[in-house]
C-alpha cells in the first residue's frame, strides 16, 4: 500500500526455441548450445549475436546468469538479509542461525498470503555451522538453487519441486563425528495475531493442530477458515531413518538418524488446492509423491523449469564503470523473486509474497492494491511471462459477477466498478472504508487494459471474446453512467477522487484518461467481435464530446483547478505517460508531457514510484538510468535485494523491470522503437530479446554508440512497424529464410507485412548484418558482493566488510512504525519520516565514538527524540526547528559515548516529538 502521509498458461508460439534453420552462411550457427565454454564467447563492436533461425539472440544462459549470483561469504545471522529460494508457488528465506533456518511462505495459504507458513530449521550436533575455515552461500539464479558449503564436507542444497508446494533440503555431510539430525517446524507465537489479512474468523488461524506418524510431521491452522484458505506445514526425509515426535502444540520435531546424504522434503500444502479442502491429506500425499520420485529427479526437473523460463527473454544492459551491470543484476534477482511465487492461484501479493522475515507480522494485507500490484506484474509481457500476468488478470476476471453485483449495490449502475484495494474474492472492504480509495473510478480500466494487453501479446482471440472484452465492455458502462453532461453538451466527471492523493475533485485526470484510452479500444473490439452496436454509439459520442484533461498552459493538471489539498505523494497527472500510454515519443503534446514529468511534486517519492518507467517513455534515457539507480539506492537496504520500507516490498522490484525494459523496448503506440531511452554514456552495452505488441519477438544490439541490427520472429503474421534506429539512414528488411529483401527505405518509419513463424531482419544498407561476426553471449561467474556507488546498495555479502566511515543513512535503518520517503535534498536522497509515539529507527554494529551527529529536518519547535544506546536511554535530544518537513536540513551533535559495535537507536518516547531523519555520522 503506498503511504498514507503524503502513502494461465502461455501458448506454445511464445516459446523462444533455442535453435531451428540454419542461417545464412555469413551469420554462423544458430544454436546456443555450441556454445557452452566461455572461452567461445567474444563480444565486440564487430561481432553480433542474433541466432537468424531461433529468431532470438544467441545466448549461454547458464554462464550469463552466473554472472547475477547472488554470493554470501559468510555465515548470516539476520533473518532480513536471509537468502531466497522458490519453486513458483512456495518460498523460503534462508539464514544461519543454529544450522540454518528458513521461513516458509506459499502464495495461497491465506487470504492476500497475509500469514506466512512458519519456520524450519535445521540443527546436528555438532552443528553444521561450527568448526569450520571456509564458508560459502550462492543463490545460483538459472538453476533457482541456494547451496550453503562449510569447508569442503559439508554442503546443504535448498530447491523445490517446480511449480507445486513443495521444497526441499538436501544434505551431503561427510563428518563421521555427527550425533544427532534434528528438523524442527514451529509457528511463532500466535496470541497477538491481528487481522492484517481481512479472514473471516482470526480463531482459526491462532488455532494450531499437529500430526506426527512414521511417515512425517506437520502442523496445520486456518482449517476452518470459511474461504477454504489455511494449509499444513510438514516433512518428511528421504534417505535416512527418522522418528517424529510433537515438541509443543505449535512445534513437531523429526530426529533424523545421522546420514552422510538425505533429503528433506517440505510442504505448505494450502487447503485451496487439496482434494476436498484437505491440507492434511494433501500434505502427506505431496510428501509421498516427491519422495518416491527422488531428489536427483525432482532436482533436475526443478532446474529445467528454471531454464526454461529464463531462455523465454534476455535482457543486457550494463557499462557506466559496473553501475549499469549492478541494475542488471537486479533486473534477473527481481525476475526470480517474483517469478518463484507468480503460479499459484492468487497473486503475488505486492507486500506479501512468498518471502519475508516478519514473523506474521506485516502491513496492508486485507487486500491487493492495484496501484501496487501493477508495478510488481506489468513488466512480464514484455519480458515473454504472459503466464504470470494470466495470474493476476485472473483475479479480477473470474470474479466478474460479483463486481458487476456489488456495482449495482453500491451506485445503482449495471457495469463493473473495481475498487482500487480488492480482496482476493472482489470484495471492497479495504476500499469504501478509507477516504483515500473509495472514490477512485479508474482501477477497472487498468484492469480491463491489462487484459486486452494479455491478448495482445498473445493472440488468444477466446480470451479476448470470452474475457477481455466483457469484463471492458461492463467497465465502459459503468463510466458512461457515471460522467455527467453540462449544458453545452460535454461530459465530464463531477466528484471523484484523482487516485489517492486529491480527494472529491472535479475532472480527476485519471478518469479522463481512463475513458480516453479505454473507448477507442472497447469500440474498434466491439466493432471487430461483430458486438454491441448501441454501445458503441455511446462510447463513441462520449468520446467526441468528451472535456479537455485539465492543465494550466503547461502541465497536465491532477484535476481541474483549484488543487486541492494533498493527502497522497502520488505524481497523478504523469499517469498519462504511463500506464495510460496516450502521450510519450514522438506525440503531438510531447512537450506538455515533458514539462508534466519535469514538475511532478513528488519525485522517487516511495518504494512504488514509477517515476524511471515514465522517463523512458519520454525517451530519457539519463533519466531512466538515474532513476533505475537512485530508487535502488533509496529502497534496497538488505545485501538480498530487499527493502526495509514498510509500505511495500516487490513494487521498486517491477519498476525496475518496467523501466530496463522500457529503456530497450517499446511497442505501446504500435511502433517498435529500439533503444528507445538509453543512458548517453559511451560505455554503455545493450541487447535484448524481448516482445512487442502484435506478437513479435524483437532483438537488438547497440555497442560503442551503434545499433549493430533489428531482428524480429513474427509470431501471427501481423503488420510491423518499425521506427528507423538509424534515422534518415537508408535501411532494407530482409527475410531471413529465402534473403529476399522485402523492403528499403529512408524513411523515419518502416511498415511491412509479416507471415507468422518467420524471421526478418532490419539491417543498415551500407551495413548489413554480415558485416558482424556471429558469436554468443556468456559471462563468468560471481564470486563476491557487489556494490552501487554512491549509495550503500550492496548485493551479496563480503567476507570482509569495506571500511565503515560511521555514515549510516536513516532508510537503511530498522524502522518500526515509521518509514523512508524521498527528498532530493537529503543524503542518499531518502529521509526517515511518520516518526510518532512509539516509531525509532535503529543503526546495528556501528563504530565506536564520542560524537554523534544527526541530520535533520522538523516543523516542530523543537522536535525530542530519545537517543538510545544498546537498549539504554542515554539522553533526550532536541532538535531545533527547521521550519520544514523536507527539502531544508541542519545537523544536531551532541555528545554520547558510543562502543564498538554499538546499536544506537532514536525512538519518539512519551512527551517526545517528531522530527524527520537524514542520517547519523558517528564521530
Amino acid at each position: 500500500m503506498k503511504l498514507r502521509l503524503g502513502r494461465c498458461s502461455l501458448p506454445a508460439t511464445l516459446l523462444l526455441l533455442a535453435c531451428s534453420a540454419e542461417p545464412s552462411a555469413n551469420e554462423g550457427a544458430p544454436s546456443d548450445s555450441a556454445f557452452t565454454n566461455n572461452s567461445k564467447h567474444v563480444l565486440a563492436a564487430t561481432t553480433h549475436a542474433f541466432d537468424t533461425g531461433a529468431g532470438s539472440l544467441n545466448v549461454d544462459y547458464a554462464g550469463f546468469l552466473s554472472k547475477h549470483d547472488i554470493v554470501y561469504a559468510k555465515a548470516n545471522t539476520n533473518p532480513d538479509y536471509g537468502l531466497t529460494v522458490g519453486n513458483g508457488r512456495m518460498g523460503a528465506m534462508v539464514w544461519s542461525n543454529n544450522g540454518l533456518t528458513m521461513q516458509v511462505s506459499g502464495v495461497d495459504s491465506s487470504e492476500q498470503t497475509a500469514f506466512s507458513a512458519g519456520l524450519v530449521n535445521l540443527s546436528t550436533s555438532p552443528g553444521m555451522d561450527s568448526g569450520y575455515s571456509n564458508f560459502a552461500q550462492r543463490l545460483a539464479l538459472y538453476d533457482g538453487v541456494l547451496t550453503t558449503r562449510y569447508d569442503s564436507n559439508r554442503t546443504v542444497t535448498i530447491m523445490g519441486s517446480p511449480n507445486s508446494e513443495v521444497m526441499g533440503i538436501h544434505v551431503d555431510d561427510s563428518r563421521g563425528n555427527v550425533q544427532t539430525i534434528s528438523l524442527d517446524l514451529s509457528l511463532w507465537d500466535l496470541s497477538n495475531l491481528n487481522n492484517n489479512g481481512d479472514v473471516p474468523d482470526l480463531n482459526t488461524w491462532k488455532t494450531v493442530s499437529t500430526y506426527a506418524d512414521a511417515n512425517g510431521a506437520g502442523l496445520s491452522r486456518g482449517q476452518t477458515d470459511a474461504n477454504h484458505f489455511g494449509y499444513t506445514l510438514a516433512a518428511t526425509v528421504e534417505g535416512a531413518s527418522f522418528t517424529t515426535q510433537v515438541v509443543t502444540g505449535s512445534k513437531v520435531r523429526l530426529n533424523i538418524t545421522p546420514s552422510s546424504s538425505y533429503t528433506i522434503w517440505v510442504t505448505c500444502a494450502s487447503r485451496l488446492n487439496a482434494p476436498n479442502f484437505d491440507s492434511v491429506a494433501q500434505a502427506k500425499s505431496l510428501l509421498g509423491s516427491v519422495k518416491n520420485t527422488g531428489y536427483a529427479t525432482t532436482l533436475n526437473n526443478y532446474k529445467n523449469w528454471w531454464h526454461a523460463l529464463w531462455r523465454k527473454s534476455f535482457v543486457q544492459y550494463s557499462g557506466l564503470s559496473g553501475d549499469a551491470d549492478y541494475l542488471e543484476n537486479v533486473y534477473y534477482l527481481s525476475t526470480y523473486l517474483i517469478a518463484s511465487g507468480a503460479y499459484g492461484n492468487y497473486p503475488f501479493h505486492f507486500i506479501n509474497g512468498v518471502y519475508r522475515a516478519t514473523n506474521d507480522n506485516t502491513k496492508w494485507s486485507n487486500s491487493y492494491w492495484y496501484w501496487n500490484q501493477r508495478d510488481v506484474y506489468n513488466s512480464f509481457l514484455a519480458s515473454n511471462h504472459a503466464d504470470m500476468m494470466a495470474v493476476f488478470n485472473g483475479m479480477h476476471s473470474r470474479n466478474f459477477n460479483a463486481l458487476k453485483s456489488y456495482t449495482q449495490t453500491r451506485y445503482g449502475i449495471d457495469g463493473i466498478w473495481v475498487p482500487e484495494t480488492m480482496g482476493w474474492d472482489g470484495n471492497a472492504r479495504g476500499t469504501i472504508n478509507s477516504d483515500y480509495t473509495k472514490n477512485i473510478y479508474s482501477t477497472g480500466t487498468e484492469a480491463a487494459l491489462n487484459m486486452v494487453a494479455q491478448y495482445r501479446y498473445t493472440n488468444d482471440s477466446n480470451y479476448l471474446r470470452n474475457t477481455a472484452y466483457p469484463f471492458m465492455r461492463e467497465v465502459a458502462k459503468f463510466y458512461t453512467a457515471k460522467l455527467s453532461r453540462d449544458g453545452a453538451g460535454k461530459y465530464y466527471m463531477d466528484v471523484s477522487n484523482s487516485h489517492e492523493t486529491y480527494w472529491n475533485v472535479r475532472n480527476a485526470v485519471t478518469d479522463l484518461v481512463a475513458v480516453r484510452k479505454m473507448f477507442p479500444i472497447a469500440i474498434q473490439t466491439a466493432s471487430s467481435l461483430g458486438l454491441d452496436v448501441n454501445l458503441r454509439s455511446q462510447w463513441q459520442s462520449v468520446l467526441d464530446n468528451l472535456v479537455p484533461y485539465p492543465n494550466d498552459g503547461t502541465d497536465y493538471l491532477p484535476h481541474q483547478a483549484p488543487i486541492a489539498q494533498t493527502r497522497n505523494n502520488e505524481n497523478v497527472a504523469a499517469e498519462l505517460i504511463w500506464p495510460y500510454s496516450v502521450t510519450g515519443i514522438g506525440a503531438s503534446d510531447y512537450q506538455m508531457a515533458l514539462n508534466t514529468w519535469n514538475h511532478r511534486p513528488f519525485p522517487y517519492g516511495n518504494v512504488w514510484a514509477n517515476d524511471a518507467i515514465q522517463a523512458a517513455r519520454l525517451g530519457l534515457g539519463d533519466q531512466t538510468y538515474n532513476g533505475m539507480k537512485l530508487m535502488l539506492g533509496k529502497y534496497q537496504n538488505y545485501p538480498n535485494g530487499f527493502t526495509n520500507n514498510t509500505n511495500g516490498v516487490f513494487e521498486y522490484h517491477g519498476v525496475h523491470l518496467s523501466a530496463a525494459n522500457e529503456a530497450l523496448l517499446q511497442s505501446y503506440n504500435d511502433k517498435i522503437r529500439v533503444f528507445p531511452a538509453i543512458p548517453s554514456d559511451g560505455s554503455f552495452v545493450g541487447r535484448f530479446t524481448l516482445y512487442a505488441e502484435g506478437g513479435f519477438a524483437v532483438s537488438s544490439e547497440r555497442e560503442s554508440g551503434e545499433i549493430k541490427y533489428v531482428g524480429i520472429k513474427s509470431l501471427y503474421g501481423n503488420s510491423a512497424k518499425v521506427v528507423n534506429p538509424w534515422g534518415n539512414q537508408e535501411l532494407r528488411v530482409r527475410r531471413v529464410s529465402d534473403n529476399a529483401t522485402i523492403t528499403t527505405t529512408a524513411a523515419a518509419e518502416v511498415s511491412f507485412s509479416t507471415t507468422a513463424n518467420t524471421v526478418y531482419v532490419i539491417e543498415r544498407t551500407a551495413k548489413p548484418l554480415g558485416n558482424y561476426t556471429y558469436t554468443n553471449i556468456s559471462g563468468t561467474a560471481n564470486q563476491g558482493a557487489k556494490y552501487l556507488s554512491g549509495t550503500s546498495s550492496t548485493l551479496g555479502i563480503p567476507a570482509t566488510p569495506p571500511p565503515d566511515t560511521g555514515k549510516y543513512e536513516g532508510e537503511k535503518a530498522a524502522l518500526v512504525n515509521c518509514n523512508a520517503e524521498g527528498d532530493n535534498a537529503a543524503s542518499n536522497q531518502g529521509q526517515v519520516v511518520n516518526l510518532r509515539q512509539g516509531s525509532s529507527l535503529s543503526f546495528s554494529n556501528t563504530i565506536t565514538g564520542n560524537t554523534l551527529d544527526i541530520r535533520y529536518c522538523t516543523m516542530n519547535n523543537p522536535g525530542r527524540l530519545g537517543l538510545y544506546v544498546n537498549g539504554s536511554l542515554k539522553q533526550t535530544v532536541e532538535f531545533p526547528s527547521t521550519n520544514s518537513w523536507s527539502g531544508t536540513y541542519t545537523t544536531k551533535t551532541v555528545s554520547v559515548s558510543i562502543p564498538a559495535s554499538a546499536t544506537i537507536k532514536l525512538q519518539y518516547d512519551a512527551g517526545g516529538a517528531g522530527a524527520n531523519i537524514d542520517y547519523i555520522q558517528v564521530r
